[in-house]
């Protein structure tokens, strides 16, 4: 059973309405509308406090025929990949504006960007860093899909 589903048959083996059991575990009466219809789940305070309402463990509301822990397993994981995604298209960034640096400021600006040999080795030093630091997360990221 679908822990939507099981919230929904415990509070009505309670003889409890939506809003009873809101006033019980602070909470709004759509916020328990919403644990029942599936559409979001409850967090770590309220799950407690249901399990202690309706005389169970913890382990057994999560585990018995739910999907709440791999949803939860699924949304860190996208987390994880995302940020893994900024840090990765940083260096991107990071790399075209250096470009842009070296090529275009001694057209551009010759006045402002005089650049010697050194300058511009170490410019193409920290790209060289920028593309490897992006293909070392973009493998991070393939690891975590696999998982």
């Amino acid at each position: 059973m679908e822990l939507d589903k099981l919230l929904k048959q415990k509070r009505s083996a309670m003889h409890l309405t939506q809003e009873q059991l809101a006033l019980k575990l602070f909470v709004s009466p759509k916020t328990v509308s919403n644990w029942e219809t599936g559409k979001t789940f409850p967090d770590i305070e309220s799950l407690i406090n249901l399990c202690q309402l309706y005389h169970l463990s913890l382990d057994k509301l999560l585990i018995k025929g739910t999907n709440l822990v791999d949803d939860y397993k699924e949304t860190e994981i996208l987390a994880e990949i995302t940020r893994k995604r900024r840090i990765q298209f940083g260096g991107p960034i990071l790399s075209s504006t250096l470009l842009c640096l070296l090529f275009m400021g001694n057209i551009i600006w010759p006045a402002l960007v005089k650049m010697n040999l050194t300058v511009q080795i170490v410019i193409l030093a920290a790209m060289l860093g920028n593309i490897v630091t992006t293909y070392y997360f973009d493998q991070q990221i393939k690891h975590i899909k696999q998982r």
